[in-house]
């Protein structure tokens, strides 16, 4: 393996990830990039450990006033078949509501 590969797998990798992500997920482009570029797949780690879960009952309505009136329904395309998918890890069960239509997740209840 060459150095100027080693230096793009733990350096450049990372950071471009980061980047990427933080776009995506309407976060500070900079200081990610910036924290990965630094500490590598360590910054990449937090970043994972850090992002918020979907809102709240009470967030979404909050958010979306129009789609819970006479019930939930779902921002992107307005749908009111909502499923709800629970996730168990060890005692905490956790429940996400996601549209059947087009599959974003809206809401979580617990």
């Amino acid at each position: 393996m060459t150095p100027y590969f080693a230096v793009l797998v733990v350096t450049f990798i990372p950071t471009y990830v980061a980047f990427r992500w933080a776009q995506r997920d309407d976060r500070s482009k900079f200081g990610w990039t910036i924290a990965c570029f630094v500490f590598s797949y360590f910054g990449l780690v937090v970043y994972v450990l850090t992002r918020p879960g979907p809102p709240s009952v009470e967030q979404y309505a909050k958010a979306n006033p129009g789609n819970a009136v006479g019930g939930m329904s779902c921002k992107c395309c307005g749908s009111r078949s909502i499923r709800v998918w629970r996730e168990q890890a060890f005692i905490k069960v956790r429940q996400y509501h996601i549209c059947n239509h087009c599959g974003t997740t809206l809401y979580r209840s617990r």
